[in-house]
């Protein structure tokens, strides 16, 4: 009876002890959001209280987009704003428990929306000579230099031309004026939307007269139109020049007097020094040495030169740079002349076509097709070692809208496309030649010793000229983009470069001094 009444007594007094039971989760509540109008990139914090401290308990959504989260503690989250996210309610879950919000300045998140419309805001300087670089400022310009697009006035067909633009950020853009330009607005299109000006602003760019730029010249018929170059007369010749060769690493120009004036074999073949102030010296007394067509040097500087014969056939003779030594290096054979290059590879073969060139000890080798469709009459430039470049007509014709230029491996008879075009260098300066589809002019090319790449063209007829006006641009293949050294003109009477007797003779030196023959008997260098 005793452990009974014990028992129950026991059992009475748990009976009125109060419940046990697991405490309730608090409800997590807000009392601030800052800032609430934040920009993609800036970090926002929720102050409050319940949001505990395990991130993965935590869920932010503005709008219906989840946000992640960088911090939380019991009393702050912090998050960044995604750049994708637009405006929203903000709400805040803790353990699957909403959040109470008690910020007297709401919940709601609002999102500066950013423009992408273009503005064109300044330019430096607001007037230049054509050829000039020109920094244009402003927003969203695209930093892919094909998806912008800067139109000056002109006064060559249409009412605008396309500027070669040379840099590109988001805020600003590097232009070249176009040789065509004249005073007038500039026009800027980013992906198809034009730059709208800023308040206030003019975007009109004065072009300012040809007076020579800042150019130079000491050769009383050459009038320096544009660009810096400076003109200097090496030497004169006493007949009329005929073929032009620069050898980089001797630094020697060597010439002959065969053209359709002096089409007998009195003519030679003589050298002088690019340096100027002394009289061209014959290169050999040999009488073989006459009817030259063509020269050519290998690594060793000694001279090679194509003779014409008689009809369709042609020698090869090689010369010691001092002239002394003459050996037959071919002997006649034939070729048709038109599309001929003459260039000695790094194996001292002797490269005539894609497909005909002689070994060292004088073989002929005829192996192969001309791979080279559409080669111009231009001769082509050497480079170095095994490469050559040429101009390239892709459907085998005469349109300037298909003129690339190519980099021809001489000891594999193999070709690559370069990333330069005729029109990519001139189809800003002379618009008409490229919207007419005309023929390519007269066009002639050169390399230094770093392959960069020089060109020399006509422009198309300007009304009221007399004479052609030249331009030459410089380039590197895989750069993109192109740069004008500036313009000129041969004044009459003198003879223009695409004179009477010959084709145009343009090299370079090693270090990109250029050298043409100008006047039939000079030979003019152009110094950068």
């Amino acid at each position: 009876m005793l452990f009974l009444l014990i028992g129950t007594a026991l059992f009475s007094c748990k009976k009125d002890s109060p419940t046990e039971q697991n405490p309730e989760s608090p409800v997590p509540s807000i009392s601030s959001i800052q800032p609430k109008n934040p920009k993609p990139g800036d970090v926002v914090t929720i102050s409050g209280t319940g949001f505990g401290t395990v991130a993965t308990d935590v869920k932010v959504t503005i709008g219906t987009t989840v946000i992640g989260i960088t911090s939380v503690t019991d009393t702050e989250i912090k998050f960044t704003v995604p750049t994708t996210i637009s405006s929203g309610d903000l709400a805040l879950v803790i353990k699957n428990i909403a959040a109470a919000n008690k910020d007297p300045q709401g919940a709601t998140i609002t999102v500066p929306t950013t423009s992408s419309t273009p503005t064109f805001t300044a330019m430096s300087p607001s007037s230049a000579k054509t050829g000039t670089t020109v920094t244009l400022t402003g927003t969203n310009f695209s930093t892919r230099i094909s998806d912008n697009k800067v139109f000056f006035a002109t006064k060559t067909g249409g009412t605008v031309v396309l500027a070669t633009i040379k840099t590109a950020t988001a805020t600003t853009l590097t232009v070249e004026v176009p040789q065509s330009a004249i005073t007038g607005g500039i026009l800027i299109d980013v992906n198809g939307t034009n730059a709208v000006p800023a308040a206030g602003f003019s975007t009109t760019f004065t072009v300012l007269a040809d007076a020579g730029g800042t150019g130079s010249t000491t050769v009383d018929y050459i009038d320096v139109k544009s660009g810096a170059l400076k003109f200097s007369k090496v030497t004169s010749a006493t007949s009329d020049i005929g073929a032009m060769h620069l050898d980089k690493v001797k630094n020697m120009i060597y010439f002959s007097d065969y053209t359709l004036l002096k089409y007998n074999n009195t003519s030679r073949v003589y050298k002088v020094d690019p340096a100027g102030g002394s009289e061209p010296v014959l290169l050999t007394n040999d009488e073989r040495i006459n009817m030259i067509t063509h020269i050519t040097t290998d690594a060793e500087g000694n001279v090679y030169v194509l003779k014409y014969e008689s009809g369709l056939n042609y020698s090869i003779y090689k010369i010691s740079p001092d002239g002394l030594t003459v050996s037959q290096f071919a002997k006649e054979f034939e070729l048709f002349a038109g599309r001929t290059h003459f260039f000695v590879d790094a194996n001292h073969q002797v490269h005539l076509r894609a497909y005909l060139k002689f070994k060292a000890d004088g073989t002929k080798i005829t192996e192969g097709p001309n791979n080279i469709l559409g080669l111009q009459k231009d001769n082509g430039a050497f480079f170095s070692g095994n490469f050559a470049y040429f101009s390239q007509e892709t459907e085998n014709g005469q349109t300037a809208n298909n003129c690339r230029f190519i980099k021809y491996d001489l000891s594999k008879d193999t070709f690559v496309p370069t990333d330069i075009t005729l029109k990519s260098l001139y189809g800003t300066d002379d618009p008409e030649l490229f919207a007419k589809s005309n023929n390519i002019p007269w066009l002639k090319y050169a390399l230094d010793a770093d392959e960069n790449f020089y060109t020399i063209m006509d422009h198309s007829y300007v009304a009221g000229s007399i004479g052609k006006t030249w331009m030459i641009r410089k380039t590197k293949n895989g750069s993109g983009t192109s740069t004008s050294l500036g313009t000129f003109i041969i004044k009459f009477p003198s003879i223009d470069l695409n004179d009477y007797s010959s084709s145009i003779e343009f090299v370079s030196d090693a270090r990109g001094n250029l050298f043409f023959k100008a006047n039939s008997k000079d030979i003019v260098k152009i110094t950068q």
